[in-house]
């Protein structure tokens, strides 16, 4: 059966391909699941967390939330030594007579955070599965469209632009297990949506201005500098004895300067 609903995800499902799968969660020292469904030939099984607070998933999503899911999915795949490569959406039916169901932690509902607490989590993979990759995606995606979205910046630009964001995620949709069709256009349309109204002309030209004028604030901050070695210099050469049209000579400087530095 299909656990999370298409808009969220409810469930975190840990798939245990081996004999004794029952008892992961214990052995990797993860709190006790909401429920196991077990296979009665093989011993594989299922894991079943429920969340307290459904993580969306749609294009609506807020990447911080959803990265922090995959995160957390990932240290109890690891944990309990589950297939990675398994994410849904179907999973073993619990209330279906063919698995052994039983219910550790009777049917407690988890809040992401306090799951976190039995795990280490660690950055996501270069090349995730599970949730991982939708976070590998948003992220290759919006740093292409930050620089790309100047190329369609005209009065009826806008439709060209979306259409341009999903062709660029299913380009870089290349997973092993790659991401389902919808998936990818959410986070294209999610992707389109905030660089389109965060990135506008006005807003690339004062950005543009306000580079210009730091790195202006950095330049006479390193003349400066500049200058003042060459008086330090200028003085320290005069102290040896040298004449100041000598020192304007060495330091390729005029002499007035020279002068006005030793003064």
């Amino acid at each position: 059966m299909q656990l999370n609903p298409p808009a969220a995800w409810a469930w975190l499902v840990l798939d245990i391909d081996r004999l004794g799968g029952a008892l992961a969660w214990e052995r990797g020292s993860l709190p006790p699941p909401t429920y196991v469904a077990a296979n009665r030939e093989n011993g594989h099984a299922h894991i079943g967390y429920a969340l307290a607070s459904p993580v969306c998933t749609t294009q609506a999503a807020r990447l911080l939330p959803l990265r922090y899911l995959a995160s957390v999915s990932q240290a109890y795949i690891d944990a309990a030594g589950a297939d990675g490569a398994f994410r849904g959406p179907l999973a073993k039916n619990p209330l279906h007579e063919r698995w052994r169901v039983w219910e550790p932690a009777g049917m407690q509902v988890y809040e992401l955070s306090y799951l976190a607490e039995f795990v280490k989590l660690l950055p996501l993979r270069p090349r995730p599965v599970g949730l991982g990759r939708n976070c590998d995606l948003f992220d290759s995606l919006r740093m292409w469209a930050y620089s790309a979205v100047r190329d369609f910046w005209r009065p009826t630009g806008e439709k060209a632009w979306r259409n341009a964001c999903e062709r660029r995620a299913a380009s870089l949709n290349t997973f092993a297990e790659p991401l389902p069709l919808a998936e990818v256009r959410a986070i294209a349309r999610s992707v389109a949506k905030y660089v389109w109204g965060k990135f506008t002309p006005a807003g690339f030209r004062a950005v543009q201005a306000a580079r210009g004028k730091k790195g202006g604030v950095a330049s006479a901050r390193v003349r400066a500098a500049a200058s003042e070695d060459k008086r330090a210099s200028a003085r320290l050469i005069r102290a040896a004895g040298m004449s100041v049209r000598a020192i304007a000579a060495e330091l390729c400087a005029p002499k007035s300067s020279v002068a006005r530095w030793i003064a």
